[in-house]
């Protein structure tokens, strides 16, 4: 076996001071929790940011693709921005949590009617 796969490996640094794992977990729920909205899509968050050319700050900017047919991409939610990686993709969540929120409501409203509509149709 090489020597350089049987060194373990060391984490890299994290020069933006950010908790990685954290980042993965945000990642992670803003995945799993968009199936409903995306059915029969495999959705995946994507982070880029953007340089400001006056003072060298940079905007990091959030979002959730899927992938159509012959891998045409499409913008599902977002894009949302913030200062950190963290700041971007804790705004996105909240985006799809509210646009799931707004579902929920959409659809319990929509049965509550339903249910009215079979109990006054069997009356007559």
């Amino acid at each position: 076996m090489p020597e350089r796969l049987a060194r373990s490996r060391e984490p890299l640094p994290n020069l933006r001071g950010e908790d990685e794992t954290e980042l993965q977990h945000l990642t992670g729920l803003i995945e799993n929790v968009s199936w409903i909205l995306c059915p029969g899509k495999h959705t995946t968050c994507v982070i880029g940011r953007i340089l400001n050319p006056r003072d060298s700050a940079c905007t990091y900017i959030a979002s959730l693709y899927s992938m159509g047919k012959g891998g045409v991409k499409c913008l599902d939610f977002g894009p949302e921005k913030g200062k950190t990686r963290k700041e971007a993709l804790t705004r996105l969540l909240s985006l799809v949590e509210e646009e799931i929120g707004g579902m929920m409501l959409r659809d319990a409203k929509r049965s509550k009617a339903e249910a009215q509509a079979r109990r006054g149709s069997g009356s007559g």
